[in-house]
């Protein structure tokens, strides 16, 4: 009964957030991330709880805020908010620092920032955040500099937080390459779906594709089911990501997904152009598509 809870407890952590995300791929990734903050979180819960055990020192209370932290991360969109990134780059290399000048270099603790930097590139794009990576480097290198010519002290159980330091760091440098590797494995898997998609429309038979189209032009009733053998992929796709779409939207999207326009599909329908825009509305709304975003293109990428 309580492993089930935690399961369950569990389960509704790792889902925070993907209710936003209409896309497979973009909620496999937002589970990834969610995961990842949580391992993070329960790695510095429990050097928290080895430093107050083993140890009695006040680091242990860093590392509980740092477990807090990162617990909370998983609840926000702050982990794709690159100011919020850059921060928390700086408040860990401070917080690193603080736990080295009251432990000593012979601690170790100036091994955490190892997969620190090798995860700086990865999570700030850098492209996109030059500024920031530049701004988070100079910082840890001032800081490293600082420590190495200000800290002479020497804690007592310095062999110990030391192991504790190498066994951390490990740990995250582990963490870092578990989730590029996830990353990479979802990514891939669902461009091989693309890939497997274009493959498809591109072998459609032209002629049954002209006659799908002088169907839908014609308002044929058996318009729809013919557009369903020709593009099974795209309709789906459709249901896969809101399984409460009816038949009626499944054929409207199939007219956006030909490519006609809000006049074309009011004139085939016997309908008003406002009740047209009226339908593309409510697919912005049940597909979560965003005001910026063309439908034509959405549909086409499917």
């Amino acid at each position: 009964m309580v492993l089930e809870s935690i399961s369950g407890f569990y389960s509704k952590l790792i889902e925070v957030g993907t209710e936003k995300y209409s896309h497979k791929m973009e909620v496999e990734h937002i589970k990834l991330w969610n995961k990842s903050f949580l391992s993070l979180s329960l790695l510095f819960f429990a050097i928290a709880v080895s430093d107050f055990i083993y140890i009695a020192s006040l680091i242990s209370y860093c590392f509980f805020l740092l477990s807090i932290l990162f617990f909370y991360v998983v609840y926000t969109d702050l982990k794709f908010n690159a100011l919020a990134q850059t921060f928390a780059y700086l408040l860990l290399v401070f917080i690193f620092f603080y736990i080295s000048s009251h432990t000593g270099l012979a601690s170790g603790i100036h091994l955490y920032y190892i997969p620190l930097i090798l995860s700086l590139p990865y999570f700030l794009k850098v492209s996109r955040n030059k500024k920031a990576i530049a701004l988070i480097c100079f910082f840890l290198f001032f800081i490293v500099f600082l420590d190495v010519k200000t800290n002479s002290f020497e804690h007592p159980k310095k062999d110990m937080i030391f192991l504790e330091s190498l066994l951390g760091s490990i740990g995250l440098v582990f963490w870092f390459i578990y989730f590029i590797i996830r990353k990479q494995a979802i990514s891939i898997k669902f461009y091989k779906k693309k890939v497997e998609m274009w493959v498809r429309e591109a072998e459609i038979d032209m002629d049954k594709l002209k006659e799908v189209i002088d169907m839908a032009v014609q308002n044929n009733s058996h318009f729809f089911p013919k557009f369903k053998k020709l593009y099974p992929y795209f309709c789906e796709r459709l249901v896969e990501i809101q399984p409460n779409v009816v038949a009626s939207e499944q054929e409207f999207c199939a007219y956006i997904k030909l490519g006609f326009t809000t006049k074309e599909i009011a004139k085939f329908t016997n309908s008003s152009i406002r009740s047209i825009e009226g339908k593309k509305y409510r697919i912005r709304r049940k597909y979560n598509i965003g005001e910026k975003v063309d439908i034509y293109i959405w549909a086409a990428n499917l």
